[in-house]
């Protein structure tokens, strides 16, 4: 999937670091992460392991790709992994329904239906 990488660089776009704050972030595929339909920055190597290894810890709230409501995961959310991305789930019910169609779910652009 192609990430909004370009489009920040045209513009100038400069972000903190995910999982260190007080270090800049580098703005290139090799440094983004996508959980939900959020997009992240890193800025080394070392901390995209760190998020990766616990992306809750670092996301602050995602949307549910179930409900598209708004929540903050924590260690003990349902997630699921769906086409190389993580996907939190606000509750175990909102997974079962994810696992009913992931395709539906892990591919579903913010605005493309509405609430439910």
């Amino acid at each position: 999937m192609q990430g909004p990488d370009p489009y920040l660089i045209d513009m100038d776009a400069t972000f903190s670091c995910a999982v260190h704050p007080e270090q800049p972030a580098i703005i290139d595929a090799e440094h983004r992460v996508f959980v939900n339909y959020e997009v992240y920055y890193v800025g080394s190597d070392a901390a995209r392991e760190e998020f990766e290894a616990e992306p809750w810890r670092y996301t602050g709230g995602v949307t549910d790709p179930v409900t598209r409501e708004r929540f903050i995961p924590g260690s003990d959310s349902p997630h699921r992994l769906f086409d190389g991305r993580q996907f939190y789930l606000a509750s175990p019910e909102n997974a079962a329904t994810f696992d009913e169609d992931p395709e539906m779910y892990g591919t579903l652009q913010p605005g493309m239906r509405p609430k439910s």
